[in-house]
C-alpha cells in the first residue's frame, strides 16, 4: 500500500512538471492582456476627458437644467398621480391597509404606466441631448444648447413608438439599479427603501438572489449598452439598436464591462476625495478669518458639507462623464470592426448652430428655472423655519453592539442615554408575552423553535448572541414584563410592536395586561404593521398611545382613527408630510436609519423621533446636525431632492 501510494504521488508530481509550460504561457498571455487592456484604458480615460473639457459648459448647464426640471416636474407629477388614485379609489391616504386595493385597480395601473413613460422620457431626453453634444464634439464640429433641446426632443419623440417601450427597463431600472454607467441625474432616484434592503441582508436565500439577479442584470446592460447610442443617433428602432449592440459587444464584454467598473471606482473616489478636500479648506479658511483655529468646531459639520457638495458634483459630472465614456467606447469598437457608421440626417440637421438660438434657450433655462425656484420657496416658505433636535429610539434595542431584543441590548440603550427604545412582542403556547422579532428563534439563535408552539420554558433553554463579540453568554429571551420593569426604572418610553400568530388567543389582552400591571401605560407606545391589531387595541383601550407601522405611508394619515401618532419607513418622510402631521398634533416616527448621510435630511424635514440598529451612529450625526432652519434647511432639502441617496 505504501509504495502504490508513492507511485500515485510521483504520478501527480510529473503530470504537474508536465504541465508548468502550459501554466507559465497562460500566465504571460493574461499578462499581456492585462498590459493590454489598461494601456486601452489609459487612452480611453484621454479620450473621455478631452470630450468632457471640449463641451463641459453646455453639458453642464444642459444638466443643471434637468436636473431641476425633472426634480421639481416629477415631485408635482407625483403629488397628481397619487392624488388622482386616491380620488379614483375613494380613500383619503395609503398605506399598508389599503396598499393592494389602490395598486390593483385598474385605472391606477394606467396612472402608474403614464407615470413612469413620462420619468423616462425626461431621462432620455437629457440622455438624448448629452450623447448629441459628444458625438457630435468627436467629430471637432461645435454644438450648442438649442441643438442638445432638439435632440432630446426628437428622441423622446421617437420612444413614444409602441416598439420602443422597453426603454423603460433600461433607463427606470437596469441604469439605476446597477449603478454602473449612470447616464443621466435622474438615475440616482431609484432608491431600495431602508427594510427592504435589511431583508435582504438578513435573509441569506434572499441575498444569494439578490446578487444572482443584481449580477445577470450587470451582463444584459454590458451586452446592450450601446443599444443607447444607436437609438439616439440613427433612425433605427430599439430592437434594431440592440442588435447592433450585440454585434459590437463580441470580442469587447469583458474590455466594456472592466471600463466600466473602473471608471465608477476612478469617478466616485475623485468625487469623494475633491469633496472631503474643498470642504475641510474651506472650513479651515472660515475658521481664520474668524480668529478660531478649533478642530472640534472645524469638524462639527464636515460630514454633512461633505455629502452635500457630493451629491452636487455626482448630479453635475458624473452624467456627463458616463455618456463621454459611451461614445468613445461606441465609435472605438465601430472603427475595429470596420462598420460604416454615420449620423443620421436629422442628427446633422440638429448640429447647426445659431448663437441667437442659443441665447434665447438660455435665457428660457433660466426664466424656467427661475419661475419654479420662485413658485416653491412661496409655497414651501415653511421650510425655512427652524427645527428641533430629534429623539433617538433604539430599534430593537442597541443591536449592533448586543443580540437584538434582548436585555443587554436595553442595557446598552440605557446606558447610551436614549429616551426610546422598541422592541416586538409575541405569545407562547403557555401565554408569556416574550420579546422577538421572528416568529421563530431561528435566526437568532439557530434553534428552529417556533415562539406560538413552544412554552416559555422552552424557549427559555435557547441562548442568544453567541457569535457575537463581547462574551454574550446565557442570554436568553426576555418577557415584556421584564423589559417594562427595566423600563420604568430607567425613565425609558418604550415601542411595543405587536406581532404575534393567528392562533395566539388573546394577545391584544394580553400584551395590555402586562403594560398596566408595570405601570408603564403612560410611556408605552403600541405599534403594529397589522391594522387589525391597532384596531382591537382601539376597542380594548382607546386611551393607551398607538402607532400604525406604515412601510408605505402617503396622504391624510391623520384620517387614520386607530392611531395617535405615525410610524413610517424613512423613504417615505417629506417636510410636508411631517408639517401636516404636526398641524393635527401627531407625531412622526421613522425608521430604520442606520446611515448618518439620511439624518441631516430627517432634521430639515422636523420628525421627532428616530429609530435606529445603531445609536451611537445616529447620534453622533444628531450632533453635527443643523437646525437653524433658514436657507441652510432649504438646501439640505432640495439637494435630497435632486441628488438623493447614491445608495
Amino acid at each position: 500500500m505504501p509504495k502504490t501510494d508513492k507511485k500515485t504521488e510521483e504520478t501527480e508530481f510529473t503530470g504537474f512538471l508536465a504541465k508548468i509550460p502550459n501554466l507559465a504561457r497562460y500566465a504571460i498571455l493574461g499578462r499581456n492582456k492585462a498590459v493590454h487592456f489598461f494601456t486601452g484604458f489609459g487612452q480611453f480615460l484621454k479620450e473621455v476627458l478631452s470630450l468632457f473639457k471640449r463641451d463641459y459648459i453646455e453639458g453642464t448647464i444642459f444638466i443643471l437644467f434637468c436636473t431641476i426640471f425633472t426634480a421639481v416636474f416629477t415631485s408635482v407629477l407625483k403629488g397628481i398621480l397619487i392624488r388622482a388614485m386616491m380620488k379614483v379609489n375613494g380613500v383619503t391616504y395609503i398605506a399598508p391597509i389599503n396598499l393592494r386595493q389602490v395598486l390593483l385597480n385598474p385605472v391606477s395601473i394606467i396612472m402608474m404606466i403614464i407615470f413612469a413613460v413620462i420619468v423616462t422620457l425626461m431621462s432620455l431626453f437629457e440622455i438624448a441631448g448629452l450623447l448629441h453634444t459628444f458625438s457630435v464634439g468627436r467629430t471637432g464640429r461645435e454644438t450648442n444648447l438649442t441643438c442638445m433641446f432638439k435632440a432630446g426632443f426628437r428622441a423622446c419623440k421617437k420612444a413614444l413608438h409602441p416598439r420602443n417601450w422597453l426603454l423603460i427597463f433600461f433607463i427606470l431600472i437596469l441604469f439605476p439599479l446597477t449603478k454602473l454607467l449612470p447616464l443621466s441625474s435622474s438615475t440616482f432616484k431609484l432608491i431600495v427603501p431602508g427594510f427592504i434592503s435589511q431583508t435582504i441582508d438578513y435573509t441569506s436565500g434572499l441575498n444569494v438572489l439578490y446578487n444572482i439577479v443584481y449580477f445577470a442584470l450587470v451582463v444584459f446592460l454590458t451586452v446592450y449598452i450601446f443599444s443607447i447610442n444607436s437609438f439616439v443617433l440613427q433612425k433605427e428602432s430599439l430592437f434594431k439598436s440592440c442588435r447592433r449592440s450585440r454585434k459590437l459587444e463580441k470580442g469587447h464584454f469583458f474590455e466594456t464591462l472592466f471600463s466600466m467598473l473602473l471608471l465608477t471606482v476612478i469617478l466616485n473616489f475623485v468625487i469623494n476625495s475633491v469633496s472631503s478636500i474643498v470642504v475641510m479648506n474651506f472650513k479651515e479658511f472660515m475658521s481664520w478669518l474668524k480668529g478660531n483655529t478649533s478642530i472640534i468646531d472645524k469638524t462639527e459639520t464636515v460630514g454633512t458639507n461633505t455629502y452635500v457638495l457630493r451629491q452636487i458634483l455626482k448630479s453635475l459630472i458624473s452624467p456627463a462623464i458616463n455618456n463621454a465614456a459611451l461614445t468613445v467606447l461606441f465609435y472605438r469598437y465601430v472603427s475595429e470592426k470596420s462598420e460604416l457608421y454615420t449620423l443620421s440626417a436629422d442628427f446633422i440637421k440638429v448640429k447647426e448652430y445659431s448663437f441667437k438660438r442659443s441665447a434665447l434657450t438660455v435665457a428660457g433655462v433660466i426664466a424656467v428655472s427661475l419661475a419654479i425656484l420662485g413658485v416653491f420657496t412661496i409655497r414651501y416658505s415653511y421650510i425655512f423655519e427652524e427645527v428641533q433636535r430629534p429623539l433617538v429610539c433604539a430599534h430593537r434595542g442597541d443591536n449592533v453592539n448586543a443580540p437584538e431584543n434582548t436585555m443587554p441590548a436595553f442595557e446598552l440603550a440605557a446606558s447610551e442615554n436614549l429616551p426610546w427604545i422598541e422592541l416586538d412582542v409575541h405569545q407562547t403556547s403557555d401565554g408569556v408575552i416574550i420579546c422577538n422579532h421572528d416568529s421563530t428563534l431561528k435566526r437568532v439563535t439557530g434553534i428552529n423553535y417556533a415562539i406560538h408552539d413552544r412554552t416559555f420554558a422552552e424557549l427559555s433553554s435557547c441562548e442568544f448572541g453567541k457569535w457575537m463579540p463581547g462574551g454574550y453568554k446565557h442570554v436568553v429571551v426576555p418577557k415584556l414584563e421584564e423589559v417594562l420593569k427595566f423600563s420604568k426604572e430607567n425613565n425609558l418610553n418604550v415601542q411595543v410592536e405587536l406581532k404575534g400568530h393567528p392562533l395566539d388567543k388573546n394577545f391584544e389582552e394580553n400584551v395590555l395586561k402586562v403594560i398596566n400591571e408595570t405601570g408603564m401605560h403612560d410611556n408605552v407606545m403600541i405599534i403594529a404593521q397589522d391594522a387589525r391589531r391597532l384596531q382591537r387595541i382601539m376597542e380594548l383601550d382607546p386611551t393607551i398611545t398607538k402607532g400604525y407601522c406604515m412601510a408605505v405611508a402617503i396622504g391624510d394619515l391623520n384620517d387614520i382613527p386607530y392611531t395617535d401618532n405615525i410610524t413610517i419607513e424613512e423613504s417615505y418622510v417629506t417636510p410636508e408630510l411631517v408639517r401636516k402631521m404636526h398641524e393635527k398634533g401627531v407625531k412622526v416616527f421613522c425608521w430604520t436609519v442606520d446611515k448618518d448621510d439620511t439624518v441631516q435630511y430627517l432634521v430639515s424635514c422636523g420628525v421627532d423621533v428616530i429609530g435606529t440598529d445603531n445609536p451611537l451612529l445616529v447620534t453622533a450625526a444628531l450632533d453635527k446636525a443643523d437646525y437653524s432652519g433658514g436657507i441652510s434647511r432649504a438646501f439640505h432639502i432640495v439637494m435630497h431632492m435632486i441628488a438623493k441617496m447614491d445608495k
